[in-house]
């Protein structure tokens, strides 16, 4: 692994990114700060809202960075462009990744700046996710500055859960610039808390108050995603959407999906995805919990299991029926202990199931398959544990 400064193809590419992100980013009128001053190695930390966040950190940031991204991007249609242009520091979804955090460190060891989402993922329901210890830990042992940098309306432009993107406005400022030796005399909790705060973001709180349009087409397709409990009945994976409009297929509940980001309809319990995501979240939980052990807990027919192979490329496995309960996961014959599982994470809208089970990093998916059960579930597991 080298440790030296960036090629310099990579920051004349770089600068060129720099220059015409702005121009990219125009239709969602787009503002930032731009860093000026401020002595590296340094790693800049951002809240995670959208797929196109790299270009607004690449328009507020001058100096060239490398960026930690999605092990998924190489396997994208662009993937190899991406590699080969800018050398990513990629990291497996649903695994510990400790051979990212190792080249993070490499890279400020030899002088260059990093750039990173410490959310691991984008949030479903636009509040920004508590960061964990480890992220205070990193910036402590590399000995480097930090940048915090916080964006605003994003998560209505792509919301996690959504097949489509909006055009509204989106802004990134700044918040603050850490010295390594200001860092130094935190400690690791001080450290983590002002980094939390720093990231802050709730959008449905701040939309509340600006009412910003954001427009685009089948605004709602894709809210069964996230929204897997009806709010009425309380039925399992029933929404059904077409176009700006939901309904329960249980119990026929249905309303829309406003360019505003709000949910109209006659006896909706709520009007936001932050209000009823996080009830449904509670709910499911709370599912789990009172499901009677060595019991199924959650069940989903005609998934694939993949394999993805050390050289980033997806091998299918088997096609069968998943079964989920308080301490594994069933699919076809095979058996996978939570006990064996270090780390689960969910990719795109949440259709899919990542982590690592005997070094192997697997994924589950389907059409209709709603992961972030099997992500709740797998939660309450390792709580036990």
């Amino acid at each position: 692994m080298k440790t030296g400064r960036a090629a310099l193809k990579y920051r004349l590419l770089y600068r060129i990114l720099h220059l015409i992100s702005p121009l990219m980013l125009k239709k969602y009128s787009f503002q930032t700060d731009v860093l000026k001053d401020f002595d590296g190695p340094y790693v800049v930390m951002s809240n995670h809202l959208t797929e196109v966040d790299m270009f607004m950190l690449a328009a507020a940031f001058p100096k060239h960075m490398f960026f930690v991204a999605g092990e998924h991007l190489i396997r994208s249609k662009h993937g190899k462009f991406i590699t080969w242009a800018q050398s990513p520091i990629y990291e497996y979804k649903g695994s510990v990744a400790l051979d990212t955090v190792r080249e993070v460190l490499e890279k400020l060891k030899g002088g260059n700046n990093v750039m990173l989402f410490p959310e691991g993922s984008r949030s479903f329901n636009g509040e920004t996710v508590e960061l964990p210890a480890s992220a205070a830990k990193l910036l402590r042992i590399a000995g480097c500055g930090l940048v915090t940098y916080h964006i605003e309306g994003g998560y209505f432009v792509a919301p996690r859960w959504a097949y489509t993107f909006r055009t509204g406005p989106m802004k990134g400022r700044i918040v603050n610039t850490y010295t390594p030796e200001q860092i130094r005399a935190m400690s690791a909790e001080e450290l983590k808390a002002a980094i939390n705060h720093d990231l802050y973001e709730n959008a449905y709180e701040r939309q509340r108050k600006n009412h910003f349009v954001y427009r685009g087409e089948r605004l709602a397709e894709g809210l069964g995603n996230y929204l897997i409990k009806c709010s009425r009945c309380g039925a399992f994976d029933s929404m059904v959407t077409e176009d700006n409009r939901f309904r329960c297929t249980a119990c026929g509940q249905s309303g829309i999906y406003t360019e505003e980001g709000f949910l109209k309809g006659e006896g909706l319990r709520f009007d936001s995805v932050y209000d009823w995501g996080v009830w449904g979240e509670k709910e499911t939980e709370q599912y789990v919990m009172d499901a009677e052990p060595g019991k199924p807990v959650f069940q989903d027919k005609d998934l694939l299991l993949y394999e993805v192979t050390a050289d980033h490329k997806q091998k299918d496995l088997a096609r069968g029926n998943l079964i989920g309960y308080h301490d594994h996961l069933e699919f076809a014959d095979m058996h996978f202990d939570f006990r064996k599982i270090p780390a689960m994470d969910m990719l795109y809208y949440g259709k899919s199931l990542l982590f690592t089970y005997d070094r192997k990093h697997l994924g589950i998916t389907g059409d209709s398959f709603h992961a972030i059960k099997y992500q709740k579930l797998y939660n309450a597991g390792k709580n036990r544990q």
